[in-house]
């Protein structure tokens, strides 16, 4: 089970005026540009995964000194989850196309270290150059982990628990377990393992534990 943090953001209807280079001057070009940016992390417990990807389409009105409609439009998405990314690239959609592209990325992930995620996005338009673009801000990213010990509340087969049980450390996620079911019946202890995206933390993954535990 991975558990998975979605952000977005999403473009209202905007109409641009330009004036593409190599074109006649006094050429206004009308477009329309309906964009939406997402950014995106979840965990396996061992690999943060993050994911950024920009959807929509455009339209414009062309005219015979500003062929709009021959203009080429690539989505563009910026992924780097601390060191490890990059900026990746679409293939070039005609302006009315409707196109999704995401860029996808994963680092091997130590519990307690908080990752850098950067997000952003781009479209570019073959005669008007960068005319879409939408930047998230920097977060942090983080696998923590938190022990809970006895006594469970059971309710019919499912067990939730609300007693910190750390042998060191202090807990980041310290709000109890969401109900859990197990196949031998509730545990006296599990470690429960959270995906914290910008301080909000996730429920991902839980393991049967002999006692208390480091949490962080």
């Amino acid at each position: 089970m991975k558990s998975q943090r979605l952000c977005g953001f999403f473009l209202v209807f905007w109409t641009l005026a330009c004036v593409p280079s190599g074109l006649a001057q006094g050429c206004g070009v009308v477009m329309t540009r309906n964009y939406s940016s997402y950014q995106s992390a979840s965990t396996d417990g061992a690999k943060i995964y993050t994911s950024v990807l920009v959807d929509g389409s455009a339209s414009c009105d062309p005219t015979p000194s500003c062929p709009c409609n021959t203009a080429t439009h690539t989505p563009k998405a910026y992924n780097v989850i601390g060191s490890i990314g990059g900026w990746g690239s679409g293939s070039p959609q005609c302006v009315n196309c409707y196109f999704s592209y995401q860029n996808n990325q994963n680092k091997i992930a130590q519990s307690g270290v908080n990752y850098t995620f950067q997000a952003s996005t781009e479209i570019i338009c073959s005669l008007a150059g960068a005319f879409y673009s939408f930047g998230f801000p920097s977060v942090p990213v983080s696998i923590r982990q938190t022990y809970w010990g006895p006594p469970p509340i059971v309710s019919g087969s499912n067990c939730t628990y609300n007693i910190l049980a750390c042998s060191t450390g202090a807990p980041t996620c310290k709000s109890a377990t969401p109900a859990l079911s197990f196949t031998d019946g509730c545990p006296a202890y599990v470690k429960a393992e959270y995906l914290v995206f910008n301080g909000t933390c996730d429920f991902a993954l839980v393991f049967t534990a002999t006692g208390p535990g480091v949490c962080n």
